[in-house]
């Protein structure tokens, strides 16, 4: 709030025209009577209103009329109501925050002419309805909140800002941008804020008395493509898609387009509530794009279509240093992506270009320039920091529950390990401890430096009992898809808005991103970087850029249909805290346009006694 004078202001002022009916109602009074000629005894007793009449023909004198001041009174609170004036006491005005919600569900039709434009237009009539000294934010809820415009009490500004603000295709943190706003009340002091949401959909536990929800929710029908996949049948593929009712059980025409090319069209009868599959088999093997869509026209056409890429065949290239260690190589061979060489450790390749490195003892002084690496009983090594002095003689292992790395565990059982000894390493910066024995020594850490992952045994594979134990297998192929980068020419589908690590072919150089419309990013490849701005929905084009060759591959990006094509599930507005409760002002603020109200109510009941019984 901002400290200043009480003052009085009107939400409404050009109502106070209406006060020029007061010179109506004064001139009826100035015009003369007319009057009918009587046959009367004497004249006398008229002498009075005569000179009345001689003094201002046509018009007669003003003459203090009860009626009169009630019906001017009238007017002036009649005005008063439509102006609906408010009373500043001591203080400023308010401050307002708007939370918008942006999610892909803001794109329904079943309100017109959308529910994206019905909240905007609401947050710009409140916009409107901002007193003399107010201020306003507009905070965007999306995947993430963020505030468009801070404190201001510009209302062109603010206005501009509520223009510019356009659904998204994801889903929404409505909760998240709620507690930003109430940060940003809290942060300026202010207790009596008020923030509107303006939303089709209010989650759990918004309850803060100092909420007011807008809500744009027409309940409309939707269906949406839920998955669409594919198998391979010999010398062609089958593909597999869902189809989801959210409305009243209907005929739904589904047509499946190869390389954009309609190949079928089929019919699926739908319940309420429920999702079929259809199945579209004899697909040609040479087929690289598939499309699922919905031909009917329904409130969110968004969802009506999902999209499905034939993969190549991928391999990650893995190099497995040992002199021999069978169980190792089983271990890692389990995988059909994963193309194995194996070397001695006495003739280690020069190459460099492989996804992977497993070393079975000690590491070489010089690492490769890329690729992840996985150590047993590793060597003390200065590049990445490992000291490695001495040896322990476990009696168990435990695993760490707090490690940042605790997925990399999971379905792991280390309480049955039994490890004859280890070298007792310390924990290089950037490393997290995975397994430690009874004195809390490391047994085995992860990490990563530089972009390039890394996990270290303190001991040999040899010289315990876990490959003899049934969960090996597991805690191996956990670790190699933490290690292992994703296919590099379909590197899997996603939904909008959020992120992607995109793992370089191990010669690669640049990589160039290209998004549906065709606007192009460019990184390094080292380290792996992180592509953020997948707002748009479809095919994303990825170049892995090397000195003789490039590598073309691909992601999708998709809408979370299970967060956004119910367009029924709207909730309920706690009681007092809907539209209705928009005028509400801060506690420093007091509307008097219901007692105007009430007071030209009593006038008009007034002024009607008078007028039939006199006064």
């Amino acid at each position: 709030m901002v400290r200043g004078e009480a003052e009085l202001s009107f939400n409404n002022p050009w109502a106070l025209l209406a006060l020029l009916l007061i010179i109506p109602i004064i001139l009826l009074y100035l015009l003369r009577k007319q009057h009918e000629d009587y046959t009367v005894s004497s004249t006398m007793l008229w002498q009075r209103v005569l000179q009345d009449l001689q003094a201002a023909k046509p018009w007669q004198r003003l003459r203090t009329r009860l009626l009169l001041i009630l019906q001017v009174l009238a007017v002036i609170f009649f005005a008063l109501s439509l102006a609906r004036p408010v009373w500043s006491r001591g203080m400023g005005g308010s401050h307002f925050i708007a939370v918008i919600d942006t999610s892909a569900r803001m794109q329904a039709v079943d309100v017109k002419p959308n529910r994206m434009e019905a909240a905007r237009n609401a947050l710009i009539k409140l916009i409107d309805s901002m007193n003399p000294g107010d201020i306003m934010s507009i905070v965007q809820a999306g995947r993430q909140p963020l505030v468009l415009a801070g404190s201001s009490n510009d209302k062109a500004a603010l206005k501009q800002a509520a223009e510019e603000i356009e659904a998204g295709n994801g889903k929404t943190d409505l909760g998240a941008a709620v507690q930003l706003a109430q940060a940003i009340l809290q942060e300026r002091g202010e207790n009596s804020g008020r923030i509107h949401v303006f939303s089709d959909f209010i989650p759990s536990g918004l309850d803060e008395e100092n909420l007011v929800f807008h809500l744009v929710s027409g309940n409309g029908k939707n269906a949406a493509i839920t998955h669409v996949g594919y198998e391979r049948a010999g010398e062609s593929i089958s593909v597999i898609s869902r189809v989801a009712n959210f409305g009243p059980e209907r005929n739904i025409t589904l047509e499946l387009k190869a390389d954009d090319m309609l190949l079928n069209v089929k019919e699926a009868n739908v319940p309420e509530n429920e999702e079929v599959a259809v199945y579209w088999p004899d697909i040609p093997v040479s087929v690289q794009k598939m499309e699922v869509s919905i031909s009917d026209e329904d409130d969110l056409m968004l969802d009506n279509s999902g999209l499905a890429l034939v993969s190549d065949g991928y391999k990650a290239k893995v190099m497995l240093v040992t002199e021999r260690n069978v169980f190792l190589e089983r271990a890692v061979s389990l995988r059909e992506d994963i193309e194995l060489l194996k070397a001695d450790t006495s003739e280690i390749p020069d190459n460099t270009d492989f996804h992977l490195y497993i070393y079975d003892g000690a590491l070489p002084e010089e690492l490769p320039d890329t690729g992840h690496i996985i150590a047993f009983a590793p060597s003390s090594h200065e590049h990445i920091g490992l000291v490695v002095e001495g040896e322990i003689r476990p009696s168990r292992a435990a695993a760490n529950d707090l490690s940042v790395y605790s997925e990399l565990l999971q379905y792991v059982e280390p309480e049955g390990y039994q490890i004859a000894r280890a070298g007792r390493m310390n924990v290089p910066e950037g490393f997290t401890v995975l397994l430690y024995d009874e004195r809390e020594d490391p047994l085995l850490i992860a990490g990563e430096q530089e972009g390039r992952k890394i996990v270290l045994f303190a001991f040999s594979l040899h010289e315990s009992n876990l490959p003899l134990k049934a969960d090996f297998p597991i805690l191996m192929q956990n670790l190699l898809n933490w290690l292992l980068p994703q296919d590099i020419y379909f590197a899997g589908q996603i939904f909008s808005g959020e992120s992607l690590q995109i793992e370089s072919y191990p010669d690669a150089s640049r990589i160039t991103v290209i998004s549906p419309s065709g606007r192009e990013y460019e990184f390094d490849a080292y380290p792996p970087p992180v592509f953020y701005d997948t707002q748009e929905v479809g095919i994303y084009r990825i170049t892995h850029q090397a000195e003789e060759q490039e590598y073309e591959g691909s992601f999708i990006v998709s809408v979370p249909t299970d967060d956004i094509s119910d367009l029924r599930t709207a909730g309920e507005v706690p009681e007092g805290r809907g539209e209705a409760a928009e005028a509400k002002t801060s506690p420093f603020e007091r509307n008097i346009w219901m007692a105007a109200g009430w007071i030209l109510l009593l006038l008009l009941l007034t002024e009607w006694w008078v007028y039939h019984h006199g006064a």
